[in-house]
């Protein structure tokens, strides 16, 4: 694919989540971008990175993207000042976390069937425990499908210290093996929809 298909067939969710790409060329195997903000969403920088993986996945030669400008965009809920995290992105500096996550993530699994939300899980936490992340939660638990690709993945590649299921019976809490000890933070969670793990995917498509 050209990286015009790839865009096109991002275009779609990328506007879910209040971004629109833009190609500036490529250099080396690099696709150089510029971001411009269209409401409020998923953190731009793990946008980039969801590209990168369909990149990878779909283009020849082409195997990271560079972030080269970045337009907050008016009205939305993005920061005039960009987070130092962010900022490395930008520049593509190395960090030991590049995505800015939070401590504890959420991965949105609603809506999924049962191999899609396997699939985002799988992809999520590969993702995030390289970045360090200890702890996510999982909503969604509440679908039957969802609830069986949560004890599949836990059954099967046992990569969870704990689990716990929240009062509202629709979110699980899970502390990933070898975490520190510590408690969820009570702060709102950031939820990643599970379209974004599925990018590049066989199930991508959904």
């Amino acid at each position: 694919m050209t990286v015009e298909e790839i865009l096109a067939k991002l275009e779609a969710t990328f506007e879910q989540e209040g971004v629109r790409f833009e190609s500036l060329g490529s250099e080396d195997t690099r696709l150089l971008v510029r971001a411009r903000r269209t409401g409020p969403g998923t953190p731009v920088a793990f946008l980039v990175k969801a590209l990168e993986g369909t990149l990878r996945r779909y283009h020849q030669s082409l195997r990271e993207v560079e972030l080269v400008e970045y337009d907050p965009g008016e009205g939305s809920a993005t920061p005039e000042v960009p987070s130092q995290e962010f900022e490395k992105v930008l520049k593509h500096k190395a960090s030991s976390n590049p995505l800015g996550l939070p401590e504890v993530p959420g991965l949105d699994l609603r809506g999924c069937d049962r191999a899609q939300a396997v699939t985002a899980l799988e992809q999520a936490f590969k993702l995030w425990s390289r970045q360090g992340v200890e702890r996510f939660k999982v909503r969604g638990l509440r679908e039957d499908p969802v609830l069986r690709a949560v004890e599949k993945w836990r059954g099967f590649y046992e990569q969870a210290e704990s689990t716990e299921l929240e009062s509202d019976g629709d979110t699980m809490r899970i502390v990933l093996k070898g975490a520190r000890a510590g408690e969820f933070p009570e702060q709102p969670t950031l939820w990643f929809p599970a379209r974004l793990m599925l990018m590049g995917s066989a199930d991508g498509s959904r």
